[in-house]
C-alpha cells in the first residue's frame, strides 16, 4: 500500500504546527516579584500547581499542533494506493484496452448492444488521461498492434469496432496487450478487459497469456500493471433469448422429384416461455410459416417441405427465421442451409439370407413409396461377379452382410470397386469363414484379418464407446451415442488378428474393436468399414446367430449410423455445404482446371479473388467471417462457369450463454491479479481507486472535528476558575508567626 498527495505543496503547511510552540516560548508571562510574609507556604503551593499546569499545557499544546498539521494535510488531499504509485489523472498512461467482439456482445440492453456499452466505457477512460498517453487496443477477432495509438486515434479505432463471427480466445488478446504495455515507457500502466464474460470467449483451460511478465514487472518500483475486468450486460440467469439452434435435412440427402423435408430446432433461453413465428425461406422466397410456443429453457422442433422437382445439381439456399417479437440477440434468429438436389443414392446389399439384409434395408429405405434418400437393391452374394461386373460402380455403397464366402472373382470385383473410390461395409457374423476373409485378395481390401468368434463376459456384454468422436459417422451425435452403446447387449463378436491397416472407430466394453475403417487414397477416396459383429439380429436369444441387439428398435443408434454411413462412403461429406463460424470451408470443384475463382459474401456485393486449386483438388477457404449464404463462381476452360455455394452459421455455444464464475476468473487472471466491476458504479469506483487511490480527506476532516472539540474542552477545563469563592490564604496567626 503506497501513500501519495494530490497537492503535495500544501503539505508544507504542516510546518505551521510549530506556531503554538513559538507562541508558547515568546509569550510566556514574566514572573512578578511579590512581597508576602508567608513565603514558605506560598512556595509549597506554587510547586504543586506548577507540576499540574506543565502537564496540562503540554497536552493542550500537542492538541493545537496536531490540529494545525491535520488541516494542512487535509488541504493536500492524501490518497492511499494499492496498484499504482501516482494518484493523479494527469499522469501519462500506457493504457491497454481488450474488447470482446464475439457474437454474444451483440446482446441488446436498453437499446444498446453490449459492445456499444464497452465503447462508451473505453472512451470515458481515454477522456481521463492526458494526450501524452499511449493506447494499446485489441479485440478478440484481430491481433493487437505493438505501436501505441494516440488518444485521438484510439477513439476513432474504437468507434469502428463491430462484432465478429470468428474470434480467438481473449487469453491471447490479453497477452498481446500486456506485452505492449510493459514495453511502454509511460509511468502508469493499466489494462482494461471489456467483456460479457461468456465462457465461449475464453480458453478456461489455461491462464491468460503474459501474466508471468506482469508479475515479474511488479517486482520493480513503479512496474505494476493494474488489470480491471468490466462485465457488461445482465447475468446469465437474467437473460432472455430465442434462437434457432439447428436447420438440416434429416436424411442428409435432397432427392430430385420429391419434396425435401427441412427441420429446425427453436430454443428459448431464460426463465420465461416464448411465443414466436418461424418463417421458412427457400432461394430468397418465403415458402411458409408456423407459430411455435417454446417453454422456458426448452426447445421445439419445426418441419417444412420444399416444393417438389427441385433443380438437380443447383445449390439451393434455405433459411429459418424467428419473428413475432423483439429479441435482444438478433444473430441467432436466423439459420442458413445450402444443399443440392440429386437422385437417390443407390445402395447394394449382398447377403446369403434375407434376414441378414432386412435391418439395413429398412434403416435406409423404410418406405419405398415416399421421398427416398436411398434406392436399395438386394442380391445374393453368389450373384455379385456375374450380375454386377459392369454396374457396381453405379452404387454409392455396397454392404456385404454375414456372407459365408466369396470366390476370387467377386473379391477382385469389390477390390477394384473400392480402389476406384467406392465404399464397402462388411458385417462379419456367424456364417463367415475366416480362411476366406483372410485370403490374399481380401487382405488387400479389409482393414484386419478375422481370428475367431468370442463370447462376451457378463460384465462386458455391451458395446463400449466411440473411439473417434471427430469421425463424420459420429461427430454430430457422439455425446448421445455413447450412453446407448453402454446398455446395448453384445453376445458374440469376431476377434481380430491384426488391425494395422485400419483405425478403430468403435469398441466393445472389453476394449476389443467393434468397427474398423481402412481408407484408400486416390482421385476419389475409397473406404471399407468392417463390423466385427453382424448388422442383423435374431428375436430369440437362444438362436446361435443372435450375436447382438444393435438393430433393436429400442435404440436409435442403428438407423442413424446407417443413414450417415452411405453419404460418408459416397463422398458426400466432401460436398458439405453448411459450416460453422471458425471452420475452414472445403468445396469440391468440377474436373479440369479453373482459371479464375471469385468468392462473393452474403451481402452479394463483396467479391474476393481466390487462388484456383490444382486440377482434381478441392477449393479451400480459410475461416470466412460473415454469417449467411456465400457464392463461389469458378471459371474454367472456354470461359465455362460453375456456381458453387455454402452457408455459414454461428456456433450454438454463442446462444447458450454461460458466464465465467469467480473461480474461473481467478484461474485465468490470478486470484489477486485483477479487479472485477459488474456495473458503471463499481467500474468508476475501481478506476478511481487505481488512479488516485483511497480518499483519506473525509477521515481527516472527521479527526479535525474531534480535535477541535477536544482542544476546546481542554482549554475550558484547565483554565476554569474554581467555584466557591477565592482560594483560602494563610491565617493571620500563621502570617504573624512567619513574620
Amino acid at each position: 500500500m503506497e501513500f501519495s498527495l494530490m497537492h503535495a505543496g500544501l503539505a508544507a503547511g504542516a510546518a505551521l504546527a510549530a506556531i503554538p510552540v513559538l507562541l508558547h516560548l515568546f509569550m510566556r508571562p514574566t514572573p512578578k516579584h511579590v512581597v508576602f510574609p508567608a513565603l514558605r507556604l506560598i512556595r509549597e503551593r506554587q510547586k504543586r500547581s506548577k507540576k499540574k499546569m506543565r502537564i496540562k499545557n503540554w497536552l493542550l499544546l500537542a492538541a493545537r499542533m496536531l490540529l494545525l498539521a491535520l488541516m494542512a494535510l487535509a488541504l493536500a488531499r492524501p490518497r492511499l494506493h494499492s496498484q499504482t504509485p501516482l494518484g493523479d489523472d494527469s499522469v501519462p498512461t500506457a493504457m491497454g484496452l481488450v474488447f470482446d467482439t464475439s457474437l454474444s456482445m451483440s446482446y441488446k440492453q436498453n437499446d444498446k448492444t453490449l459492445l456499444d456499452q464497452a465503447k462508451e466505457r473505453a472512451l470515458e477512460l481515454i477522456d481521463r488521461v492526458p494526450d501524452s498517453s499511449l493506447i494499446f487496443a485489441a479485440d478478440s477477432a484481430s491481433p493487437a498492434s505493438k505501436a501505441g495509438r494516440s488518444p485521438a486515434s484510439a477513439r476513432q479505432w474504437i468507434k469502428e469496432l463491430t462484432v465478429r463471427a470468428v474470434n480467438r480466445p481473449l487469453n491471447v488478446a490479453m497477452g498481446e496487450v500486456y506485452e505492449a504495455v510493459l514495453e511502454c515507457d509511460r509511468p502508469r500502466r493499466e489494462v482494461y478487459v471489456l467483456s460479457d464474460l461468456a465462457k465461449t470467449s475464453w480458453d478456461v483451460s489455461r491462464p491468460a497469456e503474459g501474466l508471468d511478465k506482469v508479475a515479474k514487472a511488479a517486482e520493480k518500483p513503479g512496474g505494476k500493471v493494474a488489470t480491471v475486468v468490466l462485465r457488461l450486460g445482465p447475468a446469465a440467469a437474467e437473460r432472455q433469448n430465442v434462437s434457432i439452434d439447428e436447420i438440416a435435412i434429416p436424411s442428409g440427402v435432397a432427392s430430385t422429384g420429391d419434396p425435401v423435408e427441412v427441420r429446425g430446432l427453436v430454443r428459448s433461453h431464460g426463465a420465461k416461455p416464448a411465443s414466436r413465428i418461424v418463417e421458412f425461406h427457400l432461394d430468397g422466397v418465403k415458402k411458409g410459416q408456423k407459430p411455435v410456443e417454446v417453454p422456458a429453457g426448452g426447445q421445439v422442433e419445426v418441419q417444412f417441405l420444399t416444393p417438389p422437382r427441385l433443380k438437380e445439381g443447383e445449390v439451393h439456399r434455405a433459411e429459418l427465421r424467428v419473428v413475432g417479437a423483439p429479441d435482444p440477440l438478433a444473430f441467432d434468429d436466423v439459420r442458413f442451409l445450402s444443399f443440392q438436389a440429386r437422385p437417390p443414392l443407390k445402395v447394394l446389399i449382398a447377403s446369403d439370407l434375407d434376414v441378414d439384409a432386412e435391418f439395413v434395408a429398412l434403416a435406409l429405405d423404410p418406405d419405398p413409396g415416399a421421398s427416398r434418400a436411398y434406392q436399395v437393391e438386394r442380391a445374393r452374394a453368389s450373384e455379385l461377379a456375374a450380375k454386377y461386373r459392369d454396374t457396381l460402380k453405379d452404387f454409392a455403397a455396397v454392404f456385404l452382410l454375414d456372407v459365408r464366402e466369396l470366390d476370387p472373382t467377386a473379391w477382385g470385383l469389390l477390390n477394384a470397386y473400392v480402389h476406384e473410390g467406392g465404399g464397402l461395409v462388411v458385417g462379419a457374423g456367424p456364417r463367415c469363414l475366416a480362411e476366406n476373409y483372410n485370403g490374399p485378395i481380401p487382405a488387400q481390401l479389409l482393414p484386419a484379418q478375422l481370428d475367431a468368434p468370442v463370447a462376451t463376459a457378463p460384465k462386458t456384454a455391451t458395446f463400449g464407446q466411440v473411439a473417434d468422436v471427430t469421425h463424420p459417422l459420429f461427430g454430430r451425435y457422439a455425446e448421445e451415442i455413447d450412453p446407448q452403446l453402454a446398455v446395448m447387449p453384445v453376445y458374440k463378436y469376431w476377434r481380430l488378428k491384426t488391425a494395422e491397416a485400419g483405425r478403430t472407430l468403435m469398441t466393445f466394453a472389453d476394449g476389443a474393436p467393434a468397427l474398423v475403417e481402412r481408407t484408400f487414397q486416390g482421385a476419389r477416396a475409397g473406404r471399407v468399414l468392417l463390423w466385427t459383429t453382424p448388422l442383423a439380429r435374431r428375436p430369440r436369444r437362444s438362436d446361435p446367430a443372435a450375436w447382438n441387439e444393435l438393430p433393436n428398435l429400442s435404440y436409435w443408434v442403428f438407423p442413424v449410423v446407417m443413414n450417415l454411413t452411405v453419404p460418408y462412403l459416397a463422398g458426400s461429406t466432401g460436398e458439405k455445404l453448411v459450416f460453422e463460424a471458425g471452420d475452414d470451408v472445403t468445396l469440391s470443384m468440377a474436373p479440369g482446371a479453373a482459371s479464375d475463382v471469385r468468392i462473393i459474401g452474403p451481402d452479394g456485393k463483396t467479391a474476393e479473388a481466390a487462388t484456383p486449386p490444382p486440377p482434381g483438388e478441392p477449393l479451400r477457404i480459410a475461416a470466412p467471417q460473415f454469417l449467411g449464404h456465400w457464392t463461389v463462381v469458378a471459371t474454367g476452360p472456354g470461359d465455362a462457369k460453375k456456381t458453387l455455394g455454402f452457408s455459414l452459421n454461428p456456433t450454438v455455444d454463442e446462444s447458450t450463454f454461460s458466464e465465467l464464475e469467480k473461480t474461473d476468473l481467478d484461474a485465468l487472471l490470478g486470484k489477486d491479479g485483477y479487479a472485477l466491476a459488474v456495473d458503471d458504479k463499481t467500474f468508476n469506483r475501481v478506476t478511481d481507486l487505481i488512479r488516485v487511490g483511497h480518499e483519506i480527506f473525509p477521515w481527516i476532516m472527521f479527526l479535525i472535528l474531534i480535535l477541535v472539540t477536544a482542544e476546546n474542552y481542554l482549554a475550558n477545563t484547565f483554565y476554569k476558575e474554581p467555584t466557591g469563592g477565592p482560594a483560602p490564604g494563610p491565617s493571620p496567626d500563621a502570617a504573624q508567626a512567619a513574620a
